[in-house]
């Protein structure tokens, strides 16, 4: 008995794929109707012939685009293979060539290494801390991918975040050394323009709420009472001008004297490379005061901050991550009600100061963090040398 037919409806076009035999060998015809005239195709394999119909064909038809089914064998497997890759994307197989061409066009690509090395001696004029910051992600980045970077692909960047195992801030902070670099290799001709690098796809990593903690008045001045000279002097500071930890052990008496009132946060200082002023308040001018004739760098080394920590475990006070800086923004917001003020004096944004360091405090509780005063400042450290 003959079999039947395949019949493939597309709208008002049927296609026929007719089963038999010629000369003892399988054969399957692909009939079709085109501009009036019968159309045909013999296939000796049925799946060939059932992919020239469904893959070739009958998106042929219903775009009106019969030229496409006067491609030979080897350019109709290739235009199989790329249907195939594009179909779970839903992208058109001329957007996805005309994109390739565009990222290959006026590009001339260059190792990972050899733009690492021009991105940061690009940036050496920027912040120590934020030249460190680079430094280590992207060396890390160049000694894992040793090709051009135009060959880097988002889920191999993915992939090598996931490899760092870091926390969600650290995470997002490789990311955005890594985007930087992409979009330094970009601007120098070594990306295509005006299209979106494989670095910004890499999908960002929400971070969980910050907790901040900070200290009490009370807190504060038991530590004042009991820390040793310099102690003091790096207490003192932090608490009442929200300075980062960073920028003060950089800190230099001509930083505190070159403007009678403020502190001088320098761009070689500031860790986003961008100088400001900050206030001497009253009450820190009062501790600041034994210290007037002191000359060179405020603190010699960073095993002061240790130090500060180990005192206050010792005397049963709390030391939170960031402690000095959170407390600052939160009584300074309450003392001034004016957030965009406290954010220009402390180096930040708007948003970042609201999220990651107030944390509501009443009027009153800043009138007793910022009357904390030495009672005789004569008295309370030793002059510094």
């Amino acid at each position: 008995m003959k079999k039947q037919p395949t019949v493939i409806r597309i709208g008002s076009t049927r296609l026929k794929i007719y089963h038999g035999k010629s000369n003892g060998y399988e054969l399957h015809t692909v009939a079709w109707h085109e501009n009036g005239k019968r159309r045909r195709k013999c296939f000796g394999d049925l799946k060939e012939a059932q992919d020239y119909a469904n893959k070739i064909l009958a998106p042929a038809i219903r775009r009106g685009d019969m030229a496409a089914l006067q491609l030979t064998g080897v350019e109709r497997q290739a235009y199989v293979h790329a249907m195939d890759l594009l179909r779970p994307l839903g992208i058109p197989l001329s957007v996805a060539v005309e994109e390739y061409v565009k990222r290959k066009a006026g590009a001339t690509d260059k190792p990972v290494a050899e733009v690492v090395k021009e991105l940061l001696e690009a940036r050496s004029g920027l912040s120590d801390r934020y030249q460190e910051s680079l430094r280590s992600h992207l060396h890390r980045f160049a000694e894992t991918f040793h090709y051009p970077i135009g060959q880097v692909r988002t889920a191999m960047i993915t992939g090598w975040l996931d490899r760092l195992k870091l926390s969600a801030r650290g995470r997002k902070n490789a990311r955005q050394s890594v985007v930087t670099l992409f979009h330094f290799a970009r601007r120098n001709g070594c990306l295509p323009k005006n299209v979106p690098t494989e670095a910004d796809d890499v999908e960002t990593v929400k971070e969980p709420e910050t907790q901040i903690d900070i200290l009490t008045p009370a807190q504060l001045s038991k530590l004042l009472e009991v820390a040793d000279d310099k102690g003091r002097l790096y207490l003192a500071l932090g608490a009442f001008t929200g300075i980062r930890s960073a920028e003060l052990l950089k800190l230099t008496w001509n930083n505190l004297r070159s403007d009678p009132g403020f502190i001088h946060v320098s761009d070689d200082i500031a860790k986003t490379a961008a100088q400001r002023y900050v206030p001497i308040l009253p009450n820190l001018a009062a501790w600041l005061e034994p210290y007037r004739n002191g000359r060179g760098k405020l603190f010699r080394s960073r095993r002061l901050v240790d130090r500060i920590t180990r005192v206050a475990k010792e005397n049963g006070i709390p030391w939170p991550n960031n402690c000095l800086r959170h407390s600052f923004a939160s009584y300074r917001i309450a003392a001034t009600m004016n957030t965009n003020q406290v954010a220009e004096e402390m180096g930040t944004s708007y948003a970042k100061l609201k999220k990651n360091y107030r944390k509501p405090i009443t009027p009153e509780k800043a009138a007793a963090w910022f009357a904390i005063s030495p009672k005789r400042a004569k008295n309370v450290v030793a002059m510094v040398a």
